[in-house]
């Protein structure tokens, strides 16, 4: 009996010992396995963002929309256009308002939308196409939609050669067979008919489809943000007054508002607020067109820009930051600090400029990329050529980044008398 008791006491014993090892190495397993996952975390993929606000999904943009082509709206500024529907809309006011000079002294605006298919019910008074608006829409690939454009004449190069130049597809109510019934007249104001040309947005997306326009798009130029807000400066701009040029007869007054950290402007007859202000001086030609109503006689001058790029502000978060911005070789719109130390700039591009290399010699089809906010803007070198660290530094910059949000770009005059005053 004794003995049977000494042999069962020992197979428990065996037992326990060996669930005790079980224990032990599931102990281990699970350490080794946490320990191998500390030293070789896998990094999120960027979540995709709407390029022109920088909000994600968890902030309202729709994912799908990165997969459609930014539309840009024609619409017009003139007093009795004001104030313009859908400019204010609580959920769906423009992702970037561009605002320019004209004619005749005149401003008119390109609303930016990176996805047409989120937009106001209303869009207006929607008015005709400018050259220089149309080739401000190329920098983001957009399908450019207006009602009516100007046509080229003696000196002056129209719209209409514009857009059959550089192939931009467009919508024109004045051609369009508009079956889906996207254009409409308003009947609530008391003003002339040419203020109250408006858009029905829910007719949009099958305008684009039945005009064949492509949908998909093309390379574009996609903005910087910063993931968390940030002054652009220690230099503070609470109040802020823009002139186009001598020629234009308004000028456009922001202030800051610190409660809700945006600038707002009521020269659109509403409480309109943008997250950044940027101002782009260009230079401008003037340019005259006689006999402007065809055979009634009249002349009307138009201001042209050129593209030059040069300086600019960056307004945000109360404070003000001189930037630089130019048009690339490859047609995006480019907006630089260049207020970064060069040894920052060095340091970042020696980072850049191995990453580049290590990237061209694993795949031979590869382009000289872009990283993070500095990109490296020299041509890319031959074959067997090496760039010394003075020619990265002299060819690149560090990309200026935005703060999240709407922004405002207005378009001034350098050599014609435009400016911008703030305190």
């Amino acid at each position: 009996m004794i003995r049977e008791v000494i042999i069962v006491m020992r197979k428990e014993r065996q037992n326990r010992f060996l669930v005790m090892l079980l224990c032990f190495a599931m102990v281990m397993t699970t350490m080794l396995a946490g320990c191998a996952k500390e030293e070789d975390p896998e990094e999120p993929a960027p979540a995709p963002s709407n390029s022109l606000t920088g909000a994600t999904a968890e902030e309202g943009y729709d994912e799908a929309a990165g997969e459609r082509r930014v539309a840009a709206f024609v619409v017009e500024n003139a007093p009795d256009a004001r104030p313009q529907w859908g400019m204010d809309d609580p959920e769906y006011s423009p992702d970037i308002v561009l605002q320019g000079e004209v004619e005749g002294g005149i401003t008119r605006m390109l609303w930016f939308y990176a996805d047409y298919e989120k937009l106001p019910e209303v869009i207006g008074p929607t008015r005709s196409a400018r050259p220089p608006f149309i080739k401000f829409s190329e920098f983001f690939d957009s399908i450019f939609i207006h009602w009516g454009m100007s046509h080229s004449k003696g000196d002056y190069i129209g719209a209409n050669k514009i857009f059959e130049w550089h192939g931009v597809d467009h919508i024109n109510q004045m051609t369009l067979d508009d079956q889906e019934g996207m254009y409409g007249r308003d009947e609530t104001r008391a003003v002339n008919v040419e203020h109250r040309g408006i858009i029905y947005t829910d007719k949009v997306p099958a305008t684009i489809k039945n005009e064949g326009i492509r949908t998909v798009p093309n390379e574009y130029t996609k903005l910087n943000f910063n993931v968390i807000a940030e002054p652009a400066s220690e230099e503070a701009a609470t109040q802020i007054g823009v002139k186009y040029s001598s020629k234009a007869f308004e000028d456009s007054y922001w202030t800051y508002n610190e409660e809700d950290g945006m600038y707002h402007t009521s020269d659109f007859e509403n409480d309109f607020a943008r997250d950044n202000l940027i101002v782009l001086f260009d230079e401008t030609e003037y340019i005259t067109k006689e006999d402007y109503q065809g055979g009634g006689g009249g002349s009307v001058t138009y201001c042209d820009y050129k593209f030059t790029g040069g300086e600019g502000k960056l307004f945000s978060k109360g404070t003000v930051k001189d930037i630089k911005w130019q048009k690339t070789e490859d047609g995006k719109l480019e907006l630089i600090d260049p207020s970064t130390d060069a040894e920052t700039a060095q340091a970042a591009n020696d980072e850049n400029l191995a990453a580049a290399k290590e990237t061209v010699k694993a795949d031979e089809n590869a382009e000289w990329p872009a990283y993070n906010k500095y990109t490296i803007i020299s041509p890319e070198p031959e074959e067997g050529q090496e760039l010394t660290d003075e020619e990265i530094l002299a060819n690149s910059y560090v990309l200026q980044n935005l703060n999240k949000g709407k922004s405002w770009i207005g378009w001034i005059s350098s050599n014609n008398g435009g400016s911008v005053t703030y305190h």
